[in-house]
């Protein structure tokens, strides 16, 4: 699935973690210290880092720096621990694509890397094409289908990677945001249900994971007229996302401020908190129920 650095300097934690990669079939290799990781990097074959925070000789962030400073098309996946949050929120910041709590490693690492792997997949008939483009704008409305998903964000990332406005670990960071994006439009907005009812976001992505409450709102009044619009703005300065739903919306003010990168950890609030870390700017509508994900150019 993905060619894989492991960073960590526990002997037996690395190779638990080591197992557990290589049997969603992940190659794995194996750094003891930060220093070691970026030796292993020269040598080449990599595709994503996964590595504790907490360095013996260097911090998380300076690490996610170095790396995407000579290595920019590597992913970085932390490990976080329990009272880290300051920490992993810079990483995030710094250009790290995900983090995972220690704790729910067995549930939820694979997923990530699963989602890094999907997003990052750029296979197009088009590419050629693309690098002539200098503009557009779509504009869809998507029926409460998790199907649709995964080529619409499979197409803003070509797009974006054609017209050669984002780097790789950029792009993914887009993907991942707009998945959640769209995966709240559908199933919190337009279904009105919340993540205590509906299966996990990689669940929903990766094989339409649903349930009889989710097929009985689709088939009932007001939730099967509400549709998803999404409008998809590329020009040299950037990407600009829209997505709103027909649902109530939320309380937006005061969240981001009161919420804590914990949450990245539990079901309410993980796609926003997500949303407003990976973008360079989020911005929602006075009811809550649509939101503007904004990314500045970098030219490739």
């Amino acid at each position: 699935m993905a060619d894989i650095l492991l960073v960590q300097s526990n002997p037996t934690r690395a190779v638990e973690i080591r197992i557990l990669l290589e049997k969603a079939g992940c190659h794995v290799k194996h750094a003891n210290s930060g220093k070691q990781a970026i030796q292993v990097l020269r040598d080449g074959n990599v595709d994503m880092v996964v590595t504790d925070i907490v360095l013996a000789e260097m911090s998380g962030v300076d690490f996610v720096r170095g790396v995407l400073g000579h290595f920019p098309a590597i992913s970085v996946i932390f490990i976080t621990n329990t009272g880290s949050d300051q920490l992993a929120d810079a990483g995030l910041r710094a250009g790290a694509i995900a983090c995972v709590c220690e704790e729910q490693l067995q549930s939820q690492l694979v997923g990530i890397v699963e989602t890094v792997c999907r997003v990052d997949d750029g296979n197009t008939p088009y590419a050629d094409l693309l690098t002539t483009l200098k503009s557009n704008t779509f504009d869809f409305e998507l029926p409460s289908d998790a199907r649709l998903i995964s080529p619409l964000v499979a197409l803003t990332v070509q797009v974006a990677e054609g017209m050669a406005l984002l780097p790789r670990v950029e792009r993914i960071r887009l993907g991942i945001s707009m998945e959640h994006a769209l995966v709240n439009a559908m199933y919190r907005g337009n279904l009105g249900l919340g993540p205590s009812v509906t299966p996990r976001h990689h669940d929903i992505i990766c094989s339409n994971a649903t349930t009889d409450l989710i097929e009985t709102r689709k088939s009932e009044t007001p939730y099967k007229e509400r549709v998803t619009k999404v409008r998809l703005l590329f020009d040299p300065s950037g990407i600009r996302i829209t997505v709103s739903d027909g649902g109530n919306g939320f309380n937006v003010a005061g969240f981001f401020e009161a919420a804590k990168l914990s949450r990245l950890n539990e079901d309410t609030g993980h796609g926003l908190l997500l949303m407003e870390r990976l973008t360079d700017e989020l911005e929602f509508n006075l009811e809550g129920n649509e939101v503007t994900l904004f990314k500045n150019a970098r030219p490739v």
